[in-house]
C-alpha cells in the first residue's frame, strides 16, 4: 500500500463503490426476474397441464378473490381447494394435448367430494370444479368445443362447474391489471352458479369498461 500512488488510492475507492452499485443492481434485476416470472405464470393456463397448470389455476383464483389450498392428508389429495363468501369449493385440473376434456375427472370430483363431507369441520358438501386445459397444443382460436357432450351433460347432472382455463386465464389478466371488486365478485358467482361449462362476466370497451354477463350458451 506505501507504493500506492494517491490518484490510484482514489480509483480503487470508486472502483469499490461501482462493485457495490452492481451487486446492488443485480439484486433488483433478480428480484425483477422474479417478478416477472411470477406474472407470467398465469399463461400457463392456456398451455400446460400437470403441476405448471395447477399452480395457475390457484394464481388465478387467488387474483378473482379465492382463498385457495391444496389438500393432500396421505389419503387423499384434492388439486384445489378454495373458499370465499360466496362458498366453498373443491377443483380438479385437467389438460390434454389433443383431445377434448371427458368425464373422468368428473368421479373423481364427486369422490373428493364425499370424502371432504366426512370430516367433521365440514356441514355441507362443497361445489365441484372441473378446470380444463384441452388441445393444449394447439392455438386457442383453433380449438374445438373443450369438453366432450357427455362431461357437459354429467355435469350438470352433479351441479359441477366445468372451466376452460383459457377463458380463467381472461378475467384473472384483468384484474391482475385493475382492480375491481365488483367484476370479481361477479365471476366468483358465475362459478357458484353454474353447473355445465362457466361463462364469465365478458369485458367489453367503449369509452371506458363496461361489463355485460355473457349470454349462456
Amino acid at each position: 500500500m506505501k507504493f500506492k500512488l494517491d490518484k490510484e488510492k482514489l480509483i480503487n475507492i470508486e472502483l469499490i463503490k461501482v462493485e457495490e452499485d452492481l451487486h446492488q443492481i443485480q439484486l433488483k434485476k433478480e428480484i425483477l426476474l422474479d417478478k416477472i416470472k411470477e406474472s407470467s405464470a398465469l399463461r400457463n393456463l392456456l398451455f400446460e397441464k400437470g403441476k405448471l397448470l395447477e399452480h395457475a389455476i390457484h394464481l388465478a383464483l387467488n387474483i378473482i378473490g379465492f382463498e385457495v389450498s391444496y389438500f393432500d392428508d396421505g389419503k387423499s389429495e384434492f388439486d384445489a381447494v378454495f373458499t370465499s363468501e360466496e362458498g366453498r369449493f373443491i377443483g380438479e385440473a385437467e389438460g390434454r394435448d389433443n383431445k377434448p376434456i371427458n368425464i373422468d375427472k368428473l368421479r373423481q370430483i364427486a369422490l373428493n367430494i364425499h370424502e371432504d363431507l366426512r370430516k367433521e369441520d365440514v356441514v355441507e358438501p362443497a361445489k365441484g370444479v372441473l378446470f380444463g386445459n384441452p388441445y393444449r397444443m394447439l392455438p386457442i382460436d383453433e380449438r374445438n368445443e373443450p369438453f366432450t357432450e357427455k362431461c357437459l351433460h354429467s355435469a350438470i347432472v352433479s351441479s359441477t362447474a366445468l372451466i376452460f382455463t383459457p377463458d380463467l386465464f381472461i378475467v384473472a389478466k384483468y384484474l391482475h391489471d385493475n382492480q375491481n371488486k365488483v367484476f370479481a365478485k361477479r365471476c366468483r358467482n358465475a362459478i357458484l352458479k353454474k353447473s355445465g361449462r362457466v361463462l364469465f362476466p365478458e369485458i367489453t370497451k367503449s369509452n371506458s369498461l363496461i361489463f355485460t354477463e355473457a349470454k349462456e350458451e
